[in-house]
């Protein structure tokens, strides 16, 4: 076991240089509070998907996937790939489109305002915080978690050192800190992710006997037709749909963009990446479950398979591979949250602050943000069950987000009432623990519903509405 002291010196060294990069190219970068909230026009094929990979191995790579495979096995995290390349080839669609309607534009909660009226809007700003903060919060628990597994590092020290770390340097270039870093991350976390898979494999004594290990002791774990990890595959499939395609994250990245060629090249490329490494992060969840290995819960599936399995070097290696995973998440998150608050929640009580006091608001509501994030975190909420309540109210909501990309006939009294609708849906399956039903139900009704209305009654938007949104400087 890697000793306490030998670790925080590692997350210092590593965070350390995260600091120095997003810091030295925030102050060298950034003109003012549109590049720190969206970054417009920043980034080309290689950034953009080493952003779109970083933003997809923050999305829980290392948590929930892991979990997913101790408690439903092999199955469970083969569909968790496919959930998360999913949205990557929707956006291949959707972003350009996104683009062309609101080329001025910020957020998703912005859209929502300008497109649909105040109930909508009320609704996805509470859908898109609410999702944007679990996500944070859950990964912050999780990391912090792992580490005081795998090193016996206390909960606060990780927390404080991460948090302390991705908030200044966020602070001090936004979305542009971000999005640089997680080219940087991206470019250590691959081999990493790869190579310690493949060395815990290989050290389980290889492919071929490892399976049949697994199959002997618990054979639901590497059986691709078992029926819990199948269900588990298509709903989580539907969740992450719903909540990536109103991941304010992705939005952003939408504007980020420099052209729509290199935004879709950069899609593609993630989308295939994503797959196999989630299926690789999951791996250690079917592991612990299959050769029957203790572990206190699902969530500390992974850190276990890392302690029984690893030297201290490696578990070091790990060490840092989470690191560059959290980093990711929380830049990214407290990048996201903040752009929703700076463009639709401060202008409703203070609507004529300039360009430079909206900057400093920003990064006052980073710091603020970050506090209570790595607060919440500290009591070691579930990582999983978390996001899949925020996943719920996503899947209701996005369709009739989408459909008014394409359409001017979906008015806001029919989106808003076809997302209630849904929810209203799926909230019942929910509690009864039918997660697909749930998630399902909630998707197809609210669709149903929104293209049931915009048949029956159309209405008639304008779209110069959202061409007339404006930039912040």
């Amino acid at each position: 076991m890697a000793t306490l002291t030998l670790t925080v010196g590692v997350m210092v060294l590593t965070l350390g240089a995260f600091l120095v990069v997003g810091v030295y190219y925030g102050r060298r970068n950034l003109g003012g509070v549109e590049d720190f909230l969206a970054a417009r026009g920043s980034t080309g094929v290689s950034l953009g998907l080493a952003t779109f990979i970083a933003y997809a191995a923050g999305s829980g790579l290392l948590f929930s996937p892991p979990e997913s495979g101790a408690r439903l096995g092999i199955a469970a995290v083969i569909g968790y790939g496919v959930a998360i390349a999913t949205p990557f080839a929707l956006y291949l669609t959707v972003a350009p489109k996104i683009r062309e309607r609101m080329p001025q534009g910020h957020t998703v909660v912005e859209y929502a305002r300008a497109r649909y009226g105040k109930p909508m809007y009320l609704l996805t700003l509470f859908v898109a915080l609410f999702y944007m903060f679990i996500l944070m919060t859950a990964n912050l628990t999780g990391v912090a978690v792992a580490i005081r597994a795998i090193a016996g590092v206390p909960l606060v020290v990780t927390l404080a050192l991460v948090g302390g770390v991705v908030m200044i340097y966020t602070i001090q270039g936004g979305l542009l800190s971000s999005i640089f870093t997680d080219l940087v991350q991206t470019i250590l976390l691959v081999p990493l992710l790869v190579g310690t898979a493949l060395v815990a494999v290989f050290r389980l004594g290889g492919p071929a006997e490892l399976f049949t290990r697994m199959q002997a002791t618990n054979p639901v774990s590497v059986s691709l037709t078992n029926p819990a990890g199948v269900r588990f595959a298509v709903y989580i499939v539907i969740a992450l749909v719903g909540a990536e395609m109103l991941n304010q994250s992705l939005w952003q990245r939408a504007h980020a963009a420099r052209d729509t060629r290199s935004l879709r090249l950069s899609l593609v490329g993630a989308a295939v990446a994503v797959v196999p490494m989630t299926i690789l992060a999951g791996l250690y969840g079917v592991i612990a479950s299959g050769l029957g290995m203790e572990f206190a819960s699902p969530s500390a599936a992974l850190p276990t398979v890392v302690q029984a399995t690893f030297g201290t070097g490696l578990q070091l290696a790990f060490v840092v591979l989470i690191l560059l995973v959290i980093a990711s998440t929380l830049d990214n998150a407290l990048s996201a949250i903040v752009s929703i608050l700076a463009v639709d929640v401060v202008p409703l009580f203070d609507a004529d602050q300039s360009g430079s006091e909206l900057l400093r608001t920003s990064r006052i509501l980073t710091f603020v943000i970050a506090v209570v994030g790595v607060a919440i975190a500290s009591t070691g909420p579930s990582v999983l069950f978390l996001l899949l309540r925020a996943d719920l109210l996503a899947s209701a909501t996005v369709g009739p987000i989408l459909i008014g990309l394409y359409t001017r006939r979906l008015g806001g009294t029919a989106a808003f009432s076809a997302a209630v609708l849904g929810i209203a849906a799926g909230v019942p399956w929910f509690l009864a623990g039918n997660y697909l039903y749930s998630f399902a139900g909630a998707l197809l009704v609210s669709n149903a519903v929104a293209v049931g209305w915009l048949l029956a009654r159309p209405a008639d938007f304008s779209f110069d509405e959202l061409r007339e949104l404006e930039s912040l400087e």
